[in-house]
């Protein structure tokens, strides 16, 4: 009878050992990040105009506009992940971020995100279509896009632009990849605010 018991407690341990080892993983959560707020008292003194910046609408392609975060394996496949997603929608952190660091590079808190109320008439328009925002982990990340300046007095576009970020993954996880996803991101800001610059006020 000893021996049955001990079976029993020895085959409901072993039981409970696997049921730990196929346990599901923990889901992570990710959210890009924007330029810290000091940035814009460095970069405030060298414009010296008060303009205000509609950024959007930003349309990002199908297969990116999901929770969970996209790889690419190679060029033609894509990996996407179950267990590592993005905290918001992508398309919504990505304008947030993107207004967030034309905020802090250029000396104007009126950066509002599209749609804005009729009680917002910005300056200049910030339209973006992402046409790639994925990478591989560890290696690197790529930003392709076309961005244009629309001047909402000549209600026209006023620039156009196709520009192509790669950025290096620093780490070999998904924090890495997200970390350089931001930096591309940031890379971009820095170069639609010298084109607003370089259009300076109406």
């Amino acid at each position: 009878m000893r021996n049955r018991l001990s079976w029993g407690w020895a085959f409901l341990f072993v039981a409970f050992l696997l049921a730990g080892c196929g346990s599901t993983p923990t889901t992570q959560f990710y959210k890009l990040s924007s330029l810290p707020s000091g940035q814009q008292e460095n970069s405030a003194a060298l414009l010296g105009m008060d303009i205000a910046i509609g950024v959007g609408p930003v349309e990002l392609p199908a297969y990116l506009d999901r929770p969970q975060i996209v790889t690419r394996k190679s060029q033609n496949q894509l990996e996407i992940s179950e267990f590592h997603r993005w905290a918001a929608s992508l398309p919504g952190d990505f304008s947030r971020v993107l207004a967030k660091n034309i905020s802090a590079l250029l000396p104007t808190d009126r950066v509002a995100v599209y749609p804005w109320g009729d009680t917002f008439s910005p300056t200049y328009q910030v339209k973006v279509n992402v046409e790639q925002f994925d990478g591989q982990v560890g290696k690197q990340v790529f930003l392709r896009v076309i961005w244009s300046l629309v001047g909402q007095q000549e209600a026209k576009e006023l620039v156009v632009r196709k520009t192509l970020i790669e950025e290096p993954v620093p780490t070999n996880d998904y924090e890495g990849l997200v970390a350089a996803q931001s930096n591309a991101l940031t890379t971009l800001s820095r170069i639609i605010v010298e084109e607003i610059r370089k259009l300076g006020p109406p």
